[in-house]
Order: C-alpha cells, then sequence, then structure tokens
C-alpha cells in the first residue's frame, strides 16, 4: 500500500507540472548550447540577417515592446522603444536595418570588424519594462581569397634536370588560409608565407622546388573555412642537355705537349742560328771593300800592265 500511494504521488498533478518545466529548461539550454556551435557565417561585402527570439502578430504591435540590439560587450547596435528607433552605434551609423515584425537585424555591406557575438533582447513595456526574451547570434565574417597565380622560374639555357622554382600567391582573404596541391595525381607540401593587409585580410605566397624530368601538371589550392580556390598550371619537361666531348686520353697530352715543346725549341734555334750568320755576314763586309764592276777592274788591270811595260822600255833605253 505505501508503495502504491508513492507511484500515486509521483504521478499526481504538481509532480507531472516540475517536471515538464524541467524538461522545457533542459531543451532551452539545449538549443542555446547547439546555437552557439553553428554561428552564422557572412562574406565580406555582402547583407546578412540576424533572427530574433520573437515574431509580432504585425508591425504596429512593435509600440507595445522595446527591442535591443547589442554586442556582447553591450554595445548597442540599434534599438526601438514603443515602436520608434533609439540612436545607434556610429559603427553601424546606415548599415544596419531591423524588421519591424520578425525583429530580424540585417548588416550591410558586412566588413571583417563586424565578426562579434550579437544578442537579441525583446521587453514588454506594459505594466513596467519586463524582459520577455533573448537570442544570441555569433556571427562569423569571412572574405575570399583571389585566384591563386601560378608561375615557375625557369632559366633561359635550362635543361636536363635544372631545379625550377613555383610559385603560387593569392590575396584579399579571411580567416588565414592552407595552401594544397596536387602534382600529377600525387599531394604536394608548399612552403607557405602569410602576410596582413592593411584591413587584416590575409596574402599568401607560396612556393615548390621541382626538377623538370618530365612533364607536370600541377595544382594550387587555397583552403579557408568551407571554403577553397584553385588554379592549375603545366610544365613541360626540359630538353635534354647537350653532350661535352670527351677529353682525350692522359697519354695523348702529355705526348702533344712534349710535341709542341720540341717545335718550340727548335724554331728558337733557327732562330738564333740566323741571326748569327747575319751578324758574321756583316763582320766580313766590314773587314773586305765591295768588289767593283768586272769591266771597271778589267781596265785597271790593263792600265797598270801598261805602265808596267813603260818602265820596263825606260829601264832598258838608259842601259845602252
Amino acid at each position: 500500500m505505501v508503495c502504491v500511494a508513492r507511484a500515486e504521488l509521483m504521478w499526481s498533478g504538481p509532480a507531472l507540472k516540475n517536471w515538464f518545466w524541467q524538461g522545457l529548461f533542459v531543451l532551452h539550454v539545449t538549443s542555446l548550447v547547439f546555437a552557439k556551435e553553428n554561428p552564422v557565417k557572412a562574406k565580406v561585402g555582402n547583407i546578412i540577417h540576424l533572427p530574433c527570439c520573437l515574431e509580432l502578430s504585425s508591425p504596429e504591435s512593435l509600440s507595445n515592446y522595446r527591442v535591443y540590439w547589442q554586442t556582447e560587450k553591450e554595445e548597442v547596435v540599434m534599438a526601438y522603444s514603443a515602436g520608434k528607433p533609439l540612436r545607434n552605434d556610429p559603427k553601424y551609423e546606415n548599415r544596419t536595418k531591423m524588421d519591424l515584425q520578425n525583429l530580424t537585424m540585417s548588416i550591410f555591406p558586412v566588413k571583417l570588424s563586424d565578426t562579434d557575438t550579437y544578442k537579441c533582447i525583446v521587453q514588454v513595456i506594459e505594466k513596467g519594462p519586463s524582459k520577455l526574451c533573448d537570442r544570441t547570434v555569433d556571427l562569423v565574417v569571412e572574405a575570399d581569397f583571389s585566384k591563386p597565380v601560378i608561375s615557375a622560374d625557369v632559366p633561359k639555357d635550362a635543361c636536363g634536370t635544372t631545379e625550377v622554382m613555383v610559385n603560387c600567391s593569392s590575396h584579399g582573404g579571411f580567416p588565414a588560409p592552407r595552401v594544397s596541391g596536387i602534382l600529377n595525381n600525387m599531394s604536394v607540401d608548399w612552403q607557405t608565407n602569410l602576410s596582413d593587409s592593411k584591413e587584416s585580410l590575409y596574402n599568401v605566397t607560396a612556393k615548390l622546388k621541382l626538377n623538370l624530368t618530365e612533364d607536370i601538371f600541377l595544382t594550387c589550392t587555397i583552403e579557408y573555412d568551407d571554403f577553397e580556390v584553385s588554379s592549375n598550371y603545366t610544365l613541360k619537361k626540359l630538353k635534354e642537355c647537350p653532350s661535352s666531348p670527351t677529353p682525350p686520353p692522359q697519354g695523348v697530352i702529355i705526348a702533344s705537349s712534349l710535341v709542341l715543346i720540341c717545335i718550340f725549341l727548335v724554331a728558337i734555334a733557327l732562330l738564333l742560328k740566323y741571326f748569327r750568320c747575319h751578324g758574321c755576314e756583316q763582320l766580313q763586309c766590314s773587314h773586305y771593300p765591295v768588289p767593283q764592276d768586272p769591266a771597271v777592274g778589267t781596265e785597271m788591270k790593263d792600265g797598270v800592265r801598261g805602265v808596267i811595260d813603260l818602265s820596263e822600255v825606260t829601264s832598258e833605253a838608259a842601259s845602252f
């Protein structure tokens, strides 16, 4: 009988009501947790709509409520009280708008700095302001990277297994990317360098060293969050390097050197002999007079012979 009484008490009206409200509380907390795990994502320059926790029967009924849209730091993005707009944060001036029925707030154009946690709070004005509901929305702003530009630094006279540097660059994206690649159906790792621009957007440059021993089909992919952008590039195999002539054997080199030395020595000996003979001829010419013309020499001999004959005749005449 005691067990039956306890069972009846457990399933009585107050107990069921208590269990019901506890279940609703758990469901509400769970929904908030899952809502935070799935943030709203927007692209820079686009428009984004952030939902609130209440939808009114008509825009006119907004006069019975106060609606606040604020950030996690309690900066008021925009607000309405009794159907009239209040002053907005200058940061969002002329970039926000609220639907007067479903209370959804729109931000346009979205900036990278708009990444934040936003909260919609609805209060009932009747009988004094009292909180009716609220909803928190996480906004994550992203920026698309440009299509990768691939280039290769191939030397003008490259041939054979010359090493080639391939560059892949992209700019103006957010969040920080990851660079991946496919080389002839095989994954490759890039040497990546990241830099920030003035707007906190990322520029990325990746490098890859290759030996062009075959035709290459290359893909460079920029991955950021749930997005990616890629480009393809083709490199042709380098031509074969011309074969260098085979050097002669060492023995041939030595023999050739000896022959050249001998020829050089013989040439020097001939030159010395030539200069020596030429000097002797000049010396002989200085000791002996240059011979006269043969005709002149004959006349001189005849004249001398006549003088001798004349002297002989004179001497004979004197003896008589």
